[in-house]
């Protein structure tokens, strides 16, 4: 309570004098080039412009602000501040015939999309901000000789001695005055009894102190028979049980959050929003104001459709996931902004860095990324109600129009799937052609879709083990080099059959008992076969739900990647008139967009480069090993994601609660203890009060992780 009578210029100023700050800093510009600059260098230059690369081009490298700056063979590749003037600006606007990056290849243009453009652009404005080097701090998983402080458990530390025990009223008086005796520094005066009911009043709720509330406590104050301590304490109670106590922590909450309550994306020039992303917003209020403690509060908005039951309200709280940006529908960046919340919104911790490569500063391989990943990857958006379905005939006949025209475009979408076996083996010869994501495109009924075309690609990549009675042929001839297929080909099949003839289909092996002379000769064998039969072996196959012939049974919002432009179009608008009445109609109940598991894939695989067109190892789905420790074992209950939930959310994560009390802090003070409240790793600054930072984050987990319990704490 003692903190509250400082006034803030004084907090401000021992925040700085004792953490040894001589000025804040700013990481957005560095943080911009990590999310936004950052990934596409490392995809589209550094084969070519880096300390890697096989080949200095033009002996220039941008993997290092310097050597960026000093350029190579024609001068400096960026003027900071000034985009105009940057070689690089103009070589990826493709305004000069002669200087062109990316080249083209084969006489086609690979210039970058327009929002790429624009990031280098603002990124070059700023002045090209770039992390400069992190050396000797243990940036490595393994063989760091001092672990950094942030991934060590928290201790409770002794209670410090002070000289000034009689201006102590709490333990963490204790704490503060000891660094600022160390300091020479004496505390200041406590505030005057209206400036401290104005400074608990807007810190907890928001809000100014009615003129009444101010009288009544300054007459208690002033009052001889008054303990300014209980009279400090009834007040705070008072405002936590405030209605305004809720809102005023959401705010902060979902600040974090990146929520909006307009969020959505542009498809088929029309601004789609998803509905009632209010509820989310609701439930963060009602989940401050009831207290839920804070390890529950997060298991919830990672897992709640694994922990509520059907049209619960807590489904609300996984707009914390869902209620990102869209990023015009792209799957890959969606999943990368779902990472980020939830790895630097609950432990501070910059996991999204190693997309395309391991962290530049702290413990976490690129493997680690596609291991969290993988986990939200396996998972699929659904819109749920929060209570009864409304018996509104209107609704009712919106909904089923759109579950009929669904069920009727997706059964079309199959039955394509299962004529163009052949044409979706024979795409597999020529990946390149199809987009990892095709929203930029318009896509014909008659013409393959890039999502089925890289889904066949995945299974074929899961059956390269054991041989697999229908596609050992293709995956044995795959390997064969293209010079001499028709040479090596019989030989291979001979082979085969001598191994694992008595495993294979006897259809397969029947199309195959003479070699072909191409790849893409087997790609027509295969269509041939599943064309003229209905053979009970290859029907299961069909029907598998994981097979690349079926369309997902989910809804929209995944299955309009398997479908045609137009029936996107179409569905699109029919799911735009179910939103319409249940934005409108008062009578609505609440939606909220959630995810839910569905039977993962095998295991992911790491985009090389962050680039999904090159995918490298598999990995499994497990949590960060910094975090973790080398004991981890792989999540086992399907996407992993309530597994990541539980890591996130337990007493022996040494992040989870020193970042929750560090905010509290910050919300309380304008500083935090650390003062980069959203990045506990190497490039952060130190704890101003490490052993202050220890002992609140174990007395949060020693009150049931009452977030209510702090604020009395600090207060």
């Amino acid at each position: 309570m003692r903190l509250f009578h400082l006034p803030a210029r004084n907090i401000a100023a021992i925040a700085l004098l004792v953490s040894g700050c001589v000025g804040a800093r700013s990481e957005d510009g560095v943080e911009f080039f990590e999310k936004r600059v950052r990934p596409v260098l490392a995809e589209h230059c550094y084969e070519c412009h880096s300390a890697e690369a096989k080949k200095l081009k033009g002996k220039l490298r941008l993997d290092s602000r310097e050597e960026i700056l000093r350029g190579g063979e024609t001068g400096a590749a960026v003027v900071p501040g000034k985009p105009d003037e940057s070689l690089l600006i103009t070589a990826v606007r493709y305004h000069d015939k002669d200087l062109r990056m990316p080249p083209p290849k084969d006489e086609v243009p690979r210039k970058l999309a327009d929002a790429q453009i624009a990031d280098l652009v603002e990124w070059v404005r700023l002045g090209a901000p770039m992390p400069e080097k992190v050396e000797g701090r243990g940036s490595k998983v393994e063989g760091s000789r001092q672990p950094h402080w942030a991934f060590v458990p928290p201790k409770m530390p002794a209670i410090p001695a002070v000289k000034n025990e009689a201006w102590c009223r709490t333990d963490i008086d204790r704490f503060i005055l000891a660094k600022l005796e160390a300091a020479g520094l004496q505390p200041a005066p406590p505030a005057d009894a209206r400036t401290l009911i104005r400074r608990m009043t807007f810190d907890l709720t928001g809000l100014p102190p009615t003129p009444e509330e101010v009288d009544a406590f300054v007459r208690d104050y002033q009052s001889p028979v008054t303990n300014h301590h209980s009279l400090a304490a009834t007040t705070i109670d008072r405002l936590l049980n405030s209605p305004r106590y809720g809102e005023r922590q959401a705010r902060h909450w979902l600040d974090i959050a990146r929520y909006s309550d307009t969020k959505g994306y542009v498809y088929a020039r029309e601004e789609r929003f998803f509905v009632h992303a209010w509820v989310y917003r609701d439930w963060v209020v009602k989940a401050f104001n009831d207290d839920l403690p804070y390890d529950r509060f997060l298991l919830l908005q990672i897992a709640a459709d694994q922990l509520a039951p059907a049209g619960a309200p807590d489904l609300a709280a996984m707009g914390f996931i869902t209620g990102g940006r869209r990023f015009i529908g792209v799957t890959r960046d969606i999943i990368d902004d779902r990472i980020d919340v939830v790895t630097r919104g609950t432990m501070a911790l910059t996991a999204a860095c190693a997309r395309c490569h391991d962290h530049k500063y702290d413990p976490i391989p690129t493997r680690d990324y596609y291991s969290l990943y993988g986990v939200f990857a396996s998972c699929d958006e659904k819109l749920v109600s929060l209570g009864a379905e409304s018996a509104d005939a209107e609704y009712a006949k919106r909904a089923k129009k759109l579950a009929d025209t669904m069920k009727l475009r997706r059964d079309e979408a199959t039955a394509r799937l299962r004529a163009r076996v052949g044409d979706y083996l024979a795409a597999q010869l020529e990946l390149q052609k199809y987009p990892e994501e095709g929203f930029d495109q318009i896509i014909p009924p008659e013409d393959l879709i890039p999502s089925s075309v890289r889904r066949w690609r995945d299974y074929l990549h899961r059956t390269k083990g054991a041989p697999d009675p229908i596609f050992a042929p293709w995956q044995t001839l795959a390997k064969l080099p293209a010079d001499d297929f028709e040479k090596n080909a019989a030989a291979a099949l001979d082979a085969l059959r001598r191994e694992h003839g008595a495993e294979l289909h006897p259809l397969v092996a029947a199309a195959f008992s003479t070699a072909p002379k191409t790849m893409r000769e087997s790609a027509e064998r295969y269509g041939k076969v599943f064309a003229d039969t209905h053979d009970e072996a290859l029907v299961k196959f069909l029907d598998d739900p994981r097979s690349p012939t079926t369309v997902p049974d989910t809804g929209i919002i995944n299955n309009e990647l398997f479908f045609p432009s137009a029936a996107c179009e179409e569905l699109w608008k029919l799911q735009g008139e179910v939103d319409r009445w249940l934005i409108n109609t008062p009578a609505a109940p609440p939606h909220a967009l959630v995810l839910t598991d569905r039977e993962p894939e095998r295991n992911p695989r790491v985009f090389i480069r962050g680039n999904p067109a090159r995918q490298g190892d598999e990995v499994p789905r497990q949590f960060p090993q910094v975090v973790a420790g080398p004991e981890r074992r792989p999540f086992q209950n399907g996407s992993g994601r309530l597994e990541l939930a539980q890591g996130i959310a337990s007493a022996k994560n040494p992040l989870t609660a020193r970042v929750m009390v560090n905010r509290i802090w910050q919300h309380h003070f304008g500083a935090g203890l650390v003062r980069t409240p959203s990045d506990f790793g190497l490039r952060a600054e130190p704890p101003s009060h490490a052993e202050l930072l220890d002992w609140l984050a174990l007395k949060f987990i020693e009150s049931g992780w009452s977030v209510k319990a702090m604020h009395r704490l600090i207060c």
